[in-house]
């Protein structure tokens, strides 16, 4: 399947323009969205020097250490709210979901930071964990980690089926069951794109110019 680079250029315009006047001015560093590796490693520094990311993980750090650990998860949901790639707070994200034997936020957290370039050895126990707690079994649905190469081979993230389901089903969200069945079964961004088109909720946001197609008026 052709990589599609625009799927990683979904912010408003508005928001992009005041990402490069903040890098301009020398205070944020702005995104790359040239490619999903760029996006990976500018969106590492850009949270960790806005404040606004820096005050909701601080938040959550202050509220984890209480073990209060819905508000710790509302925080760090917060600021990966703000940079959904950066890598470094979805494994905290999860631990917070696991806390409240909330299983399946836990396994898409955990899959996430894993296919976003989280070490191994900080994430595969955990949810080793909580898949035994649903009774999954590792070898039907591995645990994949971020390599380097061609976007098409890169491994689905939270993010990106978010950013799949935006584009190809006008789909605003996605709820928590069906979003793990695609990072459970999806391998590449190439077979989420490919599994998210054969869903039937594509053919119902694309009717009329698949009508278009199938009648050879396009």
């Amino acid at each position: 399947m052709k990589t599609r680079k625009d799927m990683f250029a979904i912010a408003r315009r508005g928001a992009a323009r005041a990402g490069t006047a903040t890098s301009v001015a020398g205070k944020t560093p702005s995104l790359s969205r040239t490619s999903r590796e760029d996006l990976l490693e500018t969106s590492q520094r850009a949270a960790l020097n806005d404040p606004r990311f820096r005050e909701h993980v601080e938040r959550g750090d202050r509220a984890r250490d209480l073990r209060n650990w819905f508000e710790a998860e509302a925080a760090y949901a917060a600021a990966l709210d703000l940079y959904p790639y950066e890598r470094s707070y979805w494994t905290q994200l999860g631990h917070m979901a696991k806390e409240q034997e909330r299983f399946v936020s836990a396994e898409i957290a955990y899959r996430t930071a894993c296919a976003l370039g989280t070490t191994p050895q900080d994430v595969d126990p955990h949810l080793r964990f909580v898949m035994i707690r649903q009774g999954l079994e590792e070898h039907r649905y591995p645990i994949l980690h971020h390599k380097h190469g061609p976007q098409r081979d890169q491994v689905p993230g939270r993010p990106d089926v978010l950013a799949c389901a935006r584009l190809l089903w006008g789909a605003l969200g996605m709820d928590e069951d069906d979003l793990v069945r695609f990072l459970r079964g999806c391998a590449t961004l190439d077979e989420l794109l490919a599994a998210m088109i054969r869903d039937p909720r594509f053919e119902r946001a694309n009717r009329p110019w698949l009508e278009l197609v199938r009648g050879e008026e396009l």
